[in-house]
């Protein structure tokens, strides 16, 4: 489970630092950021054939935003049934938290999609919200359920499954046109930053929240 880490503040510090230059460059037209993207993205569409684009298309629609956000809602109940119901809380209110950032982000930045993309998305480019929830997604897993696994095996099997379709997850933004490389590290930050904070949260405010009745008997 969560648990206190001194190290906390400094990832969270350069986590912001990192997105907020990152977003600069973006918001500025940069022309070191154009090229980084058309670099970037033509290696991940070296291979352009019909099957991938189908196989990316699938992807994205499981890793959608609301998807995204039913998966959460599927997981926190299962994890309230199981008596973590601090942590199923916490892993909702997480889930919220990043999508509203990600909105506010976005329509600050206003950023364009790229030109003939193959995904049906609308609006703002920067950050990716399929990556953002996914990133959460994974991070709740990780932290949350493979701590709580039976066998060392099993965890790891979880651990690296969930980091490989977050791979897989950004891949797809980027191969079906649908955001920019540098949208999809954009949002990795903003959901790297945003969990030091409620990692934060949680280590101090779970503890009082076992003297609620909507949370007890809870595990910690």
């Amino acid at each position: 489970m969560i648990d206190k880490s001194r190290s906390r503040p400094i990832k969270f510090v350069i986590g912001v630092i990192l997105f907020a230059y990152l977003s600069y460059f973006i918001s500025d037209g940069a022309v070191g950021i154009d090229l980084l993207d058309v670099a970037l993205t033509s290696l991940v569409q070296i291979s352009n054939s019909g099957i991938w684009t189908a196989f990316y298309k699938v992807i994205a629609w499981l890793a959608s935003p609301g998807m995204d956000v039913l998966w959460i809602i599927i997981l926190a109940f299962l994890m309230y049934g199981f008596k973590y119901k601090i942590q199923a809380f916490w892993a909702l209110a997480y889930m919220v938290g990043a999508m509203v950032l990600g909105f506010i982000v976005k329509h600050i930045i206003g950023r364009a999609r790229p030109i003939s993309h193959l995904a049906q998305d609308t609006g703002y480019s920067y950050p990716s919200g399929h990556v953002l929830g996914t990133f959460v997604l994974v991070s709740v897993i990780i932290m949350l359920v493979v701590p709580e696994l039976p066998s060392y095996r099993m965890a790891m099997i979880v651990k690296w499954v969930s980091v490989v379709w977050l791979l897989l997850v950004i891949f797809s933004r980027i191969y079906l046109n649908a955001h920019y490389p540098t949208d999809t590290l954009g949002a990795v930050l903003l959901a790297w930053s945003w969990s030091q904070i409620m990692q934060w949260f949680y280590v101090f405010w779970a503890p009082g929240l076992l003297k609620w009745p909507l949370f007890y008997r809870s595990y910690l």
